[in-house]
């Protein structure tokens, strides 16, 4: 059973203090309402039953009727829509739910056949927290990109890519007052939007009675930083006329200085954004089929957000069924990882962690079966250094109660149905999922989506792919055994039982896992193996009564098919993957060591050794890596060539680095390195990811698309002007 939170009280502001900060202009003014309906229906009329997404931009949240209306709409219009939404003030999905049951928008939402719509959003999981919530509905139609806190902010951390540019752009009406616009707008956030849109984009804002002078400082501000405010008269003409529009001296300033912004946005970023020849043209139509080797969590997300995006995929795996290796786990701990400093790990894992709950919504909501439990996390220290650190986690900030929440012994006790008797930090919306379904389920969804649209998703099992070569333009992928063929769904084009192999693809995506860096191209990455077991335990006692994950030394799951899991081992560079007694002992005697003198550890069985190992790779700031695959070698002789002090330890050389493309293998991507919460953090990093290859917006920030690059050990060297021999 799926609930968007346990009993957990999250709700903290009242209705009233919500609708101050999202005023509901669509229910309180019929006009408007029909204005804003007759601008959308314009919008998607032209060029309605397209395959391309139509790009809109939306300043202001309100009270989400305006993204009801647009979904609505693109329904009905078969029109594929991205919508970004800006606001600076934040309100979660709880609240949101009750804000919607406010007698007069729920009004709206009965009259206008919105309830399915609202239903949705309120189980999307939307949180108080900063940067962008992807949500993603109708098969990857219409994807929403939430961004709460300052928008300016925000709109600077958007990567502006030119063939995924903003068309159109709207205000709430709202947003043109006085105080807003003194306190929220400004002529750099209005360049801002200019950077990540079209030249010939339209900006529209509704002219309220009461404030035409504040709306007409708007559509100057949008006029100045050369937007076509043609939109504004709902003239269903001029807006599907304005990509026709000729250039003129007017209207080439703006674009002048939109293209100096993107240069300058492009420059500070170019050490972990792709060059223009890192990547194939025009991937975003082409029909060739990207190649993921892998079959855990990471490819099988992968997978899907390709096959969403419009492309063809093939998975090869060395195993004989997906998510065979550390995927394979029957229960895994879902929360993220925060720090005191909230810090851009901290803001990435909230935003990944979220996303994953709603990919796994979306999975249940097409009818696949995925075991789990969003029961909450208690986290509890173990030891005095341990306390220490989950205490300055705790106190370092002003946690979103959704997110997470300090809770008393006694509150613990309760949320666990079990004595914890220990203060701890509790994340309501964590929990657990089955790890091997959840990969499954994705793949299995992929190819329902890829059916429908006229694509594929070719699985090859049994496929080890022991070595990846350049031929050419593309990459040659060989098997150095005999592979058995295809997964029973895929498509009948290759022979079963076949020979050593070899395939071609333009793109190759390495999401192999504990395989990371067995091949030439990979193996410098800097990232780890660590062995971990798991331990299966049977259900018995007062571990009956355990309502939610504890995790502290280890962790410990509630019930499933009458089985817990307790774990997990942590050892490095493994050479052994059998079972090991020892291990399976451990895993027991850290919740002894966690809980002391409690009476229910007695009940953790671990006698019949019943387990299961994996490989986690880890990698030592414990991101993920997601990107293309860095050639080390070549930055290394780009680090050795004269003149030295271009390129090595001085002021120049950070400038160099920071200011070039670092050096890549073409058409070859890295997603990998989960470590132990590839649950969390696998999704979003798969998203991300495919949106780059498809040459879309990521749903990250410049900075955590820097965070998560393969080449971030070596670049954060090199800006910093320190030795890579070091």
């Amino acid at each position: 059973m799926t609930q968007i939170t346990t009993d957990f009280p999250i709700v903290t502001r009242d209705c009233a203090t919500i609708s101050t900060n999202f005023p509901s202009s669509y229910c309180q003014n019929p006009n408007y309402a029909a204005s804003i309906r007759h601008y959308y229906e314009t919008v998607l009329s032209n060029k309605a039953n397209s395959t391309k997404s139509c790009l809109i931009g939306q300043i202001g949240f309100g009270n989400a009727m305006e993204i009801m209306l647009l979904w609505q709409l693109s329904q009905q219009l078969k029109r594929p829509v991205r919508l970004s939404v800006f606001d600076p003030y934040s309100i979660n999905s709880i609240e949101l739910g009750q804000f919607l049951a406010m007698p007069q928008n729920q009004a709206t939402i009965n009259s206008q056949h919105l309830a399915e719509f609202s239903q949705q959003l309120q189980t999307a999981c939307i949180a108080n927290i900063q940067g962008c919530q992807r949500l993603i509905f109708d098969h990857g139609q219409f994807i929403v990109d939430i961004y709460f806190g300052d928008i300016e902010h925000n709109l600077k951390g958007i990567q502006s890519v030119e063939a995924d540019a903003v068309e159109y752009w709207h205000c709430l009406p709202h947003t043109t007052s006085t105080e807003y616009i003194d306190h929220h707008i400004s002529e750099k956030l209005f360049w801002q939007m200019g950077r990540l849109s079209k030249d010939n984009a339209c900006f529209y804002a509704y002219p309220q009675e009461i404030d035409r002078v504040e709306s007409s400082a708007i559509t100057v501000l949008a006029s100045q930083s050369g937007f076509i405010i043609n939109a504004q008269s709902g003239n269903r003409d001029d807006i599907s006329n304005t990509s026709e529009r000729s250039s003129t001296p007017d209207c080439d300033i703006p674009a002048a200085e939109r293209k100096a912004l993107r240069y300058s946005h492009q420059r500070q970023y170019a050490y972990c954004l792709p060059s223009a020849s890192a990547q194939p043209t025009n991937t975003s139509t082409s029909k060739e089929s990207v190649a993921i080797i892998g079959g855990g969590i990471a490819a099988a997300h992968l997978a899907l957000s390709l096959v969403e995006k419009g492309k063809n995929v093939t998975i090869y795996c060395k195993d004989s069924m997906l998510a065979d290796g550390a995927s394979g786990n029957k229960q895994g701990a879902i929360y993220p990882l925060l720090t005191p400093d909230n810090n851009l790990m901290s803001q990435y894992f909230q935003q990944a962690f979220l996303f994953s709950r709603r990919r796994l919504k979306q999975l249940e909501n097409a009818g696949y079966a995925v075991e789990h439990q969003f029961c909450g996390v208690l986290q509890t220290g173990f030891d005095e250094r341990s306390d220490a650190r989950l205490t300055k986690i705790i106190q370092g900030q002003a946690w979103p109660s959704e997110v997470a929440a300090q809770v008393s012994p006694s509150e613990a006790n309760m949320l666990a149905g079990i004595t914890i008797d220990k203060p701890a930090f509790y994340y309501p919306w964590a929990g657990w999922i089955c790890p091997h379904q959840f990969a499954q389920s994705a793949v299995d969804y992929a190819q329902a989506i890829a059916k429908n649209r006229g694509l594929t998703v070719e699985i090859r099992l049994n496929t080890p792919i022991s070595e990846l070569t350049r031929q050419g333009t593309l990459w040659q992928l060989n098997t150095t055994e005999q592979t058995s063929g295809l997964h029973p769904k895929s498509p009948p084009n290759s022979n079963k039982n076949s020979a050593v192999q070899s395939f071609l693809h333009s793109e190759v995506v390495v999401a192999s896992g504990a395989q990371l860096t067995e091949y030439q191209q990979t193996k410098q990455l800097q990232v780890t193996g660590f062995r971990g077991q798991v331990s299966h335990i049977p259900s018995k006692g007062q571990l009956t009564k355990l309502n939610s994950v504890i995790c502290a030394h280890g962790y410990l799951t509630p019930e499933n098919n009458q089985h817990h899991c307790v774990g997990a081992s942590y050892v490095k560079s493994p050479d052994d993957l059998r079972f090991c007694p020892t291990e399976q002992q451990e895993n027991a005697q850290k919740m002894h060591h966690s809980f002391p003198q409690r009476d229910w550890v007695s009940d953790i069985d671990v006698s019949d050794n019943n387990a299961r190992v994996g490989v986690r790779m880890v990698t030592r700031d414990h991101c993920p890596m997601m990107g293309l695959a860095p050639d080390i070698d070549a930055i290394l002789n780009q680090y050795n060539t004269e003149p030295l002090d271009q390129h090595q330890l001085t002021v120049a050389s950070r400038d160099f680095w920071r200011h070039h493309s670092a050096p890549v293998y073409s058409g070859l991507y890295v997603l990998g390195g989960l470590g132990s919460r590839g649950l969390s953090s696998g999704p979003l990093a798969a998203e991300a990811l495919a949106a780059m290859i498809c040459h879309q917006t990521p749903p990250i920030s410049y900075d955590m698309f820097a965070m998560l690059n393969p080449n971030r050990m070596w670049l954060r060297k090199l800006l910093k002007g320190k030795s890579l021999l070091s």
